[in-house]
């Protein structure tokens, strides 16, 4: 089997953990091959290899390939250790990380795909890990993953979603119903389904536009929600939409999960890659996965990163990154206190 260099084997020697010849672990982190494995530690790393469902607008394959995007940012993440040197912290010093590899998502079996998400990230909190989820489409890599925390919670969650488009409707189209979660619909159906998902105790960053109806808009109202569109984020800053909205999230919640698509970003802010005009910069996705891991985030599902763009692929490395290190001054308060 063929051997990766990382950075970190680079600087301090020892192999790189590979899943096979063509795909090694994220951020060259060990492997977890049983939930036995999950032992001891710290966090759990899930890769959800779907492609995407068609969707109004969009070509019909569009989507389709995205599966391929979580073993080609593995290959990326090589490129980086764990040192940030405006905090001063190496989350490898303080976390014990490791990649559980794949869900197994066949084809024709959505439902066992849904389900193979939602035992994964069960039994990862069960074993008291936080997870990143990374990779995959609606709705494995978002409405499964809410599905395997709230299985493995007695109380309430919330949830904090940076997205450029609400996901809320009740029905995106009659041919479609309403029978299963899927594009525009699944925080909708997670409400129904899940009953510890706190609708009231949701926060939506990030929308803009005209792929969004009032119907979004008017079911996060109703519902208690916090409402902060793209246009918001650009006139208060990033730490300002943080500070305001975030406690809504956590406040009196047993634990709070983070949805965060690749496409609330800018179309500007990937040069190989983008979706939709007006929006995020890569500045303040990060320090928002950043800032909710500082306040006990429990879970990260990073997902529509996009296969053959090293581009959308390192900036996940980097949020990923950037959460762990709020996690580590989550635990450490004194860890990440600047120096004279």
């Amino acid at each position: 089997m063929a051997g990766f260099v990382s950075l970190r084997s680079t600087l301090y020697g020892g192999e790189v953990p590979q899943f096979s010849a063509e795909v090694p672990s994220l951020l060259g982190v060990p492997i977890a091959r049983t939930p036995a494995d999950l032992k001891g530690a710290d966090v759990a790393i899930i890769g959800i290899p779907q492609g995407g469902l068609a969707s109004p607008g969009r070509m019909t394959n569009e989507w389709s390939d995205y599966g391929r995007a979580i073993d080609q940012m593995r290959l990326q993440s090589l490129r980086y250790g764990g040192y940030l040197p405006e905090h001063d912290i190496d989350i490898f010093d303080h976390l014990k990380v490791v990649d559980w590899g794949n869900a197994e998502i066949p084809k024709d079996d959505p439902e066992r795909a849904n389900e193979n998400v939602v035992r994964m990230v069960a039994e990862a909190l069960d074993a008291g890990c936080r997870v990143i989820t990374v990779g995959g489409c609606v709705p494995t890599a978002n409405y499964a993953v809410a599905k395997g925390v709230a299985r493995a919670t007695k109380g309430k969650i919330g949830t904090i979603s940076l997205d450029a488009h609400g996901d809320c409707l009740d029905v995106l189209s009659p041919a479609i119903g309403r029978a299963r979660p899927g594009p525009g619909t699944w925080q909708r159906r997670l409400w129904e389904h899940c009953q510890n998902v706190d609708p009231a105790k949701h926060v939506e960053i990030g929308m803009r536009g005209p792929r969004n109806v009032r119907e979004m808009v008017e079911t996060y109202r109703r519902n208690g929600a916090r409402l902060y569109p793209a246009a918001t984020v650009r006139q208060s800053g990033m730490a300002t939409i943080c500070a305001e909205a975030f406690p809504h999230a956590f406040d009196g919640m047993e634990r709070t999960w983070f949805s965060l698509c690749m496409d609330v970003l800018d179309i500007g802010a990937i040069p190989d890659w983008g979706d939709e005009p007006m929006g995020l910069s890569a500045v303040d996705v990060v320090q928002a996965a950043h800032e909710a891991a500082k306040r006990g985030l429990d879970v990260m599902a990073l997902h529509f990163v996009a296969p053959d763009s090293p581009g959308a692929q390192r900036l996940a490395c980097y949020i990923l990154v950037y959460l762990m290190a709020g996690w580590v001054m989550h635990d450490n308060p004194q860890a990440g206190k600047a120096r004279p």
